[in-house]
């Protein structure tokens, strides 16, 4: 099922503005729909400027982000 920007958005109001948000893949299908949004309490940030894999942990850290899988 698709996810429209709206229902998002009334996902995430209530967070604050520097929530991070990272994504994480559910299938390899390219350009598929977002399968779930996902908000993790204790997230660990491995490096703010990766531009690869894994610059967030999802576990073991006291960080809030908001993941979206697809």
């Amino acid at each position: 099922m698709a996810l429209t920007l709206g229902d998002f958005l009334k996902q995430v109001e209530n967070l604050p503005r520097d929530t991070l948000l990272c994504v994480a893949e559910v299938d390899e299908a390219f350009a598929a729909h977002v399968e779930e949004v996902e908000i993790v309490e204790d997230a660990r940030l491995q490096n703010r400027k990766a531009e690869g894999t894994e610059a967030v942990e999802l576990g073991n850290g006291s960080q809030r982000v908001v993941v979206i899988r697809w």
